[in-house]
């Protein structure tokens, strides 16, 4: 044999031998979940992403296969991927909780707070001891302005969350809203006590102040935030939105540049500024402001949207298309993200996709207008009025 001959065979020997061993280890199931499962464990959601979908793929997609695919994509922000395997596991598994909960965070996460809720209700209503269930669902239940909901799921939990400033500002405000002043002042009195006398205390109380209407003591608080510490996250955000509710818009316009400058990678701030900017004719003022956003936030479907208004104020529409896209790309539910890329659409002659945009935001709006005439009939309007005090 020539040498040539035996380094051929010896090279395809090893070929074989380097390639048995890769389909030994990828067809192990046993392997890959337990690969995966450390990945994720120790955040490496790539490979775990990569060994769970090889599992699946090779048709061992179990509901814990699902699970961790599902929190692998929770936890990298690839939330509809993440309900899509949350529910793939639940209906291979439909009594296991866990589930349930990682749906319902799932939801929680992208906002989507009416969704989540059902999912925490079957945790609660399986293991009424779930404590992290029922603060999530009083949560939702706060965000949504259901204060009754969220005072009966926050109120049993006060002994073991009384030191947890934001639990207290969510329950005093419940309390509140409901015109049970007695006991929003003792909440809001543990929230005193628990929060001393720091930045972030004056500012949960300026936002409690703010939320029941006393925008008087509201500003106090929150100057007394930010003088305390001029950098805080949101001390800035939220007197911009107390000075615009008073209508001093530029003074509303500085707190929100203000405060894009602290917390750059949050959205909301560049959002309001925005919608003043736009409201006083100054869509130039707030492109570059809002292209620079959008690099350091490309997830943001609001920055995605607000750009693509501005475009369309400066007559710019071809510009505004790209932006509006990626805003209903990321939240598809978003009835006013359709119809302003319809709107798009119909002035750059797209009449067809035009249509097909208008035809969704009347869709998504009209579950829009029934969902909130639902909420108002329960309501019964009796949680608008602010309460006189909220710490004697």
């Amino acid at each position: 044999m020539g040498l040539a001959m035996a380094r051929s065979m010896f090279a395809a020997i090893f070929a074989c031998c380097t390639l048995f061993g890769q389909q030994t280890e990828s067809s192990n199931p046993k392997d890959l979940f337990e690969r995966g499962q450390r990945s994720l464990a120790s955040g490496k959601y790539q490979d775990a992403e990569r060994d769970f979908d090889r599992l699946i793929k090779m048709g061992v997609g179990s509901a814990a296969v699902y699970t961790n695919l599902g929190v692998v994509y929770m936890r990298t922000g690839k939330f509809d991927a993440a309900v899509q395997a949350l529910k793939k596991a639940k209906e291979l598994a439909p009594g296991m909780t866990g589930i349930d909960l990682n749906l319902g965070l799932a939801y929680y996460k992208q906002r989507e707070f009416k969704q989540a809720v059902p999912y925490f209700a079957t945790v609660v209503s399986a293991d009424p001891s779930n404590l992290q269930a029922h603060y999530l669902k009083g949560v939702c239940h706060f965000m949504m302005d259901e204060f009754d909901a969220a005072r009966s799921e926050l109120s049993p939990l006060q002994d073991r969350e009384q030191d947890d400033l934001e639990y207290l500002f969510m329950l005093g405000i419940s309390y509140g809203k409901l015109k049970l002043p007695d006991d929003a002042r003792n909440i809001f009195a543990q929230l005193v006590k628990s929060g001393g006398d720091t930045p972030h205390l004056h500012l949960l109380l300026g936002k409690a102040y703010l939320a029941l209407g006393d925008f008087s003591n509201a500003g106090t608080e929150l100057e007394k935030a930010s003088a305390g510490d001029s950098r805080l996250p949101y001390s800035h955000y939220y007197l911009g939105v107390l000075y615009e509710k008073l209508g001093q818009l530029d003074a509303a316009a500085a707190q929100f540049k203000e405060e894009t400058e602290i917390s750059p990678n949050d959205p909301w701030a560049f959002e309001d500024l925005t919608r003043i900017k736009l409201n006083q004719g100054d869509a130039g003022g707030v492109i570059d402001l809002l292209e620079k956003a959008v690099a350091r936030n490309p997830d943001a479907p609001t920055l995605h949207a607000a750009l693509g208004k501005a475009y369309m104020q400066k007559a710019q529409p071809e510009r505004a298309i790209p932006h509006l896209k990626s805003a209903v790309e990321l939240q598809p539910k978003n009835g006013n993200y359709h119809y302003q890329l319809g709107r798009a659409y119909a002035q750059t002659g797209r009449q067809k996709e035009a249509s097909v945009e208008m035809a969704k935001a009347r869709a998504l709006q009209e579950g829009v207008l029934k969902g909130q005439m639902e909420l108002l009939s329960r309501d019964g309007g009796k949680n608008g009025d602010p309460i006189p005090s909220l710490v004697k």
